[in-house]
C-alpha cells in the first residue's frame, strides 16, 4: 500500500502545472478531459509514485479551498541546498531555513498560494 493521489486545489490549473513542471521539475503523470471544463491532472517528483491532482471544479474545489499551508511536507536530501536552487527559480519562501531539533525546516509556496513543508536531517 502506498500513498496514490494528494489533491492541491487550484485557482488556475495551467499556471500550477507551469510551476510543478517548469519550475519544481516534476513530470505530469495523467492529464484526461473530465467533461466540460474539467480535467484530471495528476505531477509528480520525477520516477516518484505519490502524484499531485491539481484540482479545480471537482473534489469539493471552492476559491477558498485554494492556498494556505497545504498540509504536505516534502523530505529532501538538504533543505538549505534545495532552497537555494527553488530561491534561484523564483520560488517564494516565507523565511530562510532553520535547524530545529527535529531538522532543518523550510516552507514555500506554489503558483496558487499553496503552502508546502520542506524537512531533512
Amino acid at each position: 500500500m502506498y500513498i496514490s493521489t494528494i489533491t492541491i486545489n487550484v485557482a488556475d490549473v495551467e499556471r500550477a502545472v507551469a510551476f510543478y513542471t517548469g519550475t519544481l521539475g516534476w513530470e505530469i503523470s495523467n492529464d484526461v478531459e473530465m467533461g466540460p471544463g474539467m480535467r484530471w491532472v495528476t505531477v509528480r517528483p520525477v520516477g516518484k509514485q505519490t502524484q499531485f491532482v491539481l484540482a479545480k471544479g471537482f473534489g469539493g474545489e471552492e476559491p477558498a479551498k485554494v492556498g494556505g499551508f497545504s498540509g504536505v511536507i516534502l523530505e529532501v536530501p538538504d533543505v538549505r541546498a534545495t532552497h537555494a536552487e527553488l530561491s534561484a527559480k523564483g520560488v517564494k519562501f516565507g523565511e530562510e531555513p532553520v535547524k530545529h531539533p527535529w531538522g532543518w525546516w523550510a516552507m514555500f509556496e506554489d503558483s496558487e498560494g499553496n503552502g508546502f513543508g520542506l524537512h531533512s536531517d
